[in-house]
C-alpha cells in the first residue's frame, strides 16, 4: 500500500512546523502497521532534509526553540527518548555549528517504535521531537490518541472518508471534550 505524499508532509509540518513548541504540535504520530516501514522511511527522510535555521531567514524551514531552557527541555525529553525508543532514525543532537550555538537550536528528532506508554508519547515536549507509533487498526490507533491526558488536537489521514468520520466522532479532542 502506497504511502500518501499528504500524510507524511502534514505530520512534519505537524511537528517541525513553529520548532513544535504549540500545543497543537503533532508530537505523536500513530501509523497502520501496514504502511509503517514506508512511511518512517519517507518521513525520517524529509526530516532529515528540514533546513535548519533564522526563522526570519525565508530559507529556514525550522526555527530556534524560544529559550535556552526549552532547549534543555527537549535534550531532558530527547535522552528520556534514547532511553525509551528501540530507534531513534533522525537527528537527536543539539545544532552546534555557527551561528546555531549562539541561539537555541535543537535539531528535529524522530523517535520509531514508541509504546504509547513512554513518556515521550505521554507528556507534551513542546519542541521538534516526534515519536512515530506503529498500530494494527484505526480502532487502536483511536485508543491510543485517545490514551493521553492532552487531547488537545488530531488530525487523520485515511483513504476511507467511514474513517475520517468515525475519528471525528470518537477521538477526544479539544473541540470534543
Amino acid at each position: 500500500m502506497p504511502v500518501s505524499k499528504l500524510a507524511v508532509e502534514g505530520c512534519l509540518w505537524g511537528g517541525f512546523g513553529t520548532t513544535g513548541q504549540r500545543c497543537t504540535a503533532a508530537s505523536r504520530v500513530v501509523v497502520h502497521e501496514q504502511v509503517y516501514d514506508a512511511f518512517l522511511e519517507q518521513f525520517v527522510a524529509r526530516t532529515k532534509a528540514l533546513r535548519v535555521g533564522d526563522g526570519l531567514d525565508p530559507n529556514s524551514q525550522m526555527g530556534p526553540s524560544v529559550s535556552e531552557s526549552q532547549r534543555e527541555t527537549v535534550i531532558k525529553y530527547v535522552e528520556i527518548g534514547r532511553q525509551e525508543a528501540p530507534r531513534w532514525p533522525a537527528a537527536a543532537t543539539r545544532c552546534w555549528a555557527a551561528p546555531m550555538r549562539e541561539v537555541y537550536f535543537h535539531e528535529p528528532t524522530v523517535f520509531a517504535d514508541v509504546a504509547p506508554s513512554m513518556r515521550i508519547a505521554q507528556e507534551e515536549i513542546f519542541g521538534p521531537v516526534v515519536s512515530v507509533i506503529p498500530c494494527r487498526s484505526f480502532e487502536e490507533a483511536v485508543a491510543i490518541s485517545n490514551n493521553v491526558s492532552y487531547g488537545l488536537s488530531a488530525s487523520i489521514y485515511t483513504q476511507t472518508s467511514i474513517e475520517a468520520f468515525a475519528a471525528m466522532r470518537d477521538m477526544y479532542t479539544a473541540s470534543s471534550t
